[in-house]
């Protein structure tokens, strides 16, 4: 258990790791690896999806998902890379200075080009030193694990399968997806240079037909979308983009800085649902797909939490909820657990409505399984979440001494019961020693109320 512990750590990285090409730009707030990982996943599953369905052919949904969720793990150690490395500043940071940024600045300008040569030498570089950070990242996990990861990766490092090569490319195209959105909210983008990058990196037909597409609405400006799985995709995928923007309302209530967004959080989910869901001895193919869905209802239910129901703009509840989280009345939350499951099914059936039938059934069984708990899977994926929660907030907790950890630690030991996950959350106290320091922070506030006021 304490290989995954420091798995799972690890991977919190790429939560606050700003992509480096976004950061050149100046890109305000600019997305996180996890960010790009989530939507990569997520778009190589449909695009592969409406591809079988086309030609009656494609290749395993939860294995591209699999591969793209795992393709940028060495970055945890040795970060991104960007086509103008070799001509930037040796010790650029993520906070880049006003005199790094005018270089900066006049580089992407030019619209530098890396002789072939070089380019193939540095893509050589690069591989060796991802494949060697790789092994190190899941050197200890159990050889079960680590067995199914270095496959995968092998398999995607080379790519000398069309599954491989189908995966690598739906990553990169999501890369350029985000580069025209980007364009076209701040301008600071090349789209010209983004376009001969993906020329050159995009080879599969069908993903090239979904690059096509992409330009015709983000750079010729059609506003109107043709009714085709190709621009619905693309209407889809523009939408669940806004999940990486979206700061979880929980921790922002507590005024953490700088939140998760629910894109990170659900980029962590997935990938720990999967290890532990393989160790339970589950359907780790159908866990991907339910972890990955589960919180696509919020692109237009937004976040809601159990508080809402008390909230009402009151100040001291809010005040409350930084400092200890309230009980909410048992009436109020059953109330707000109906309005919520309401708002969000409907807001699962709006948000895939123009897929293709087979995929909107299939996206919303998976997300009524996970809240329902239909399905082993859909039981296990519902509890690693709120697993998750507790996993993020001692993140915070470990920065900020004051931030109320016990709250998520009594809610996991109220609704979490899988025998797996509850020995993993052992893991957890035993690494951070939670119990013993929320009980002694009690005994000093006890001692502290029994103290007269002279005492005092």
């Amino acid at each position: 258990m304490s290989s995954l512990l420091d798995f799972f750590i690890k991977l919190g990285k790429l939560k606050t790791n700003k992509r480096k090409g976004w950061v050149l730009y100046g890109i305000k707030d600019p997305a996180a690896t996890a960010d790009h990982i989530f939507r990569g996943a997520i778009l190589g599953w449909v695009l592969n999806s409406i591809n079988k369905n086309n030609k009656k052919k494609g290749f395993n949904d939860a294995r591209i998902i699999k591969s793209i969720l795992i393709h940028h793990l060495p970055d945890i150690y040795i970060g991104e890379e960007t086509p103008y490395d070799s001509l930037l500043p040796k010790d650029i940071a993520s906070e880049i200075s006003k005199k790094d940024q005018d270089i900066i600045r006049e580089i992407l300008k030019k619209l530098p080009q890396v002789s072939a040569g070089l380019e193939r030498k540095r893509a050589i570089q690069r591989q060796q030193l991802e494949e060697k950070t790789f092994h190190r990242i899941v050197a200890k996990l159990p050889n079960e694990i680590k067995k199914d990861l270095e496959d995968l990766w092998s398999e995607l490092n080379k790519r000398r399968t069309n599954l491989s090569k189908f995966a690598w490319e739906s990553a990169k195209l999501e890369s350029y997806l985000q580069s025209l959105e980007y364009w076209r909210k701040e301008g600071k983008v090349q789209h010209k240079l983004w376009n001969r990058w993906v020329k050159k990196n995009l080879k599969e037909s069908f993903i090239i037909k979904f690059r096509k597409e992409i330009d015709k609405y983000l750079i010729n400006n059609h506003k109107k979308c043709e009714k085709d799985a190709l621009c619905e995709l693309l209407r889809f995928l523009n939408e669940v983009g806004r999940l990486k923007s979206l700061k979880r309302t929980g921790w922002v209530l507590r005024r953490v800085k700088k939140p998760e967004s629910v894109a990170q959080h659900t980029f962590q989910m997935t990938i720990m649902s999967w290890v532990l869901g393989k160790i339970k001895g589950l359907d780790t193919d159908r866990i991907v797909k339910i972890a990955l869905v589960h919180d696509l209802c919020e692109v237009y239910a937004g976040d809601q939490t159990p508080y809402d129901p008390i909230l009402v703009a009151d100040k001291e509840v809010v005040r409350k909820l930084v400092e200890k989280a309230p009980r909410v009345p048992k009436a109020q939350r059953i109330e707000w657990l109906f309005k919520k499951r309401e708002k969000e099914w409907k807001a699962i059936v709006e948000l895939t409505s123009n897929l293709p039938k087979i995929l909107q059934k299939e996206m919303i069984s998976l997300w009524l399984d996970c809240e329902e708990g239909l399905t082993k899977e859909g039981r296990f994926v519902s509890q690693v979440d709120k697993l998750v929660n507790l996993f993020q907030a001692i993140e915070y907790w470990k920065k900020d001494n004051n931030f109320p950890i016990e709250s998520w630690w009594v809610f996991i030991k109220e609704r979490v019961d899988d025998p797996l996950l509850l020995k993993f959350t052992d893991e957890l106290d035993k690494e951070f020693a939670i119990a013993n320091r929320i009980s002694s922070k009690n005994k000093n506030k006890r001692a502290g109320k029994a103290k007269s006021p002279k005492e005092k």
